[in-house]
């Protein structure tokens, strides 16, 4: 087998705190294999580590790694926008590994005031899971990254994790393949641009708390807000919308006797929780709820309350 690695530089050994980034210290290379003969095997490739030269899988020339180097700046980018507790573990010599990370930024920290349960009672909406990187080098899974409140601390733990991420947690995942690339690559640009948008929000919210409201407005509000203009008149006479306005207006008494206060906010979490509430299972599953119909019903609500 020829011995010229593609990452010939060992990694410096893994470091984590606020002054120095997160690193692995080693990782893999592509190389030919060859026959005791010397006869070279076509279209097949040996992933190696660089530093045991430990064969860990053996591939076709379509098959692209996830480079450790790449891992890191992934977990870097992470780790600016707030997350931290880095915690790296490697399974079957390396062929397996995970990256876990306390999420209190990106997808975790709520919008709005937690949800009151018919009994009054608080659920907490903040996700106590965890930021969660998969990479396989021995062909065993695809690359993900996702949130789940698997803790990795066991082989066994690893699989609960990614049964998580394939089971609709991942937020970005491919194939080690070359046009898979092209994602990963992106990732670090999203991370940055989510914290910013998460950033963007929380100053919105300020806004709102400081923003009185007239409850008499509840009702134009609540219109203007769950229906388009087009279907307005329709939806004024059904009785699906007036039961729907009568959950929005117990949800509105309740956020306002919990937050001391008839502001822009009260209403807002009034919209968020009948639109989290009412949606369905599947929807909640696939975050229909948050990207797709219910998003656009938030985001009515605050151009309405700015406007």
């Amino acid at each position: 087998m020829n011995q010229k690695k593609a990452t010939e530089k060992t990694l410096p050994s893994l470091q984590v705190n606020s002054h120095q980034p997160f690193r692995f210290s080693w990782d893999v290379y592509k190389d030919n294999i060859v026959t005791a003969n010397g006869i070279e095997i076509p279209n097949k490739k040996a992933i190696i580590r660089n530093d045991t030269d430990r064969i860990l899988n053996v591939v076709s020339d379509r098959y692209q790694p996830f480079y450790n180097n790449q891992f890191e700046s992934i977990i870097n980018a992470y780790e600016q926008v707030g997350c931290n507790n880095v915690k790296l573990k490697e399974f079957s010599g390396g062929g397996k590994l995970s990256v876990q990370m306390q999420n209190n930024s990106i997808g975790a920290e709520a919008l709005t005031e937690q949800i009151l349960t018919d009994n009054e009672i608080k659920i907490d909406d903040k996700h106590k899971g965890y930021v969660t990187l998969i990479n396989s080098h021995d062909g065993s899974c695809k690359w993900m990254v996702g949130l789940t409140i698997v803790r990795i601390v066991c082989h066994n733990t690893y699989l609960m994790a990614i049964r998580d991420l394939s089971q609709g947690q991942a937020i970005f995942s491919g194939k080690h393949l070359s046009g898979s690339e092209k994602i990963w690559n992106n990732i670090e640009a999203s991370i940055v641009s989510a914290s910013n948008t998460m950033k963007d929000y929380m100053f919105i919210m300020e806004k709102l708390k400081e923003s009185k409201w007239d409850p008499s407005y509840n009702w134009k509000f609540f219109t203007s807000t769950f229906t388009t203009k087009k279907g307005l008149a329709k939806a004024e006479a059904s009785s699906r919308m007036t039961n729907l306005f009568w959950d929005f207006d117990l949800a509105y008494n309740r956020y306002q006797k919990e937050m001391g206060g008839n502001t822009k906010y009260t209403i807002f979490n009034a919209v968020t929780h009948v639109v989290d509430h009412n949606a369905s299972k599947k929807q909640v599953n696939n975050g229909w709820n948050a990207i797709g119909r219910g998003n656009a019903i938030k985001t009515r609500a605050l151009s309405n309350l700015f406007n």
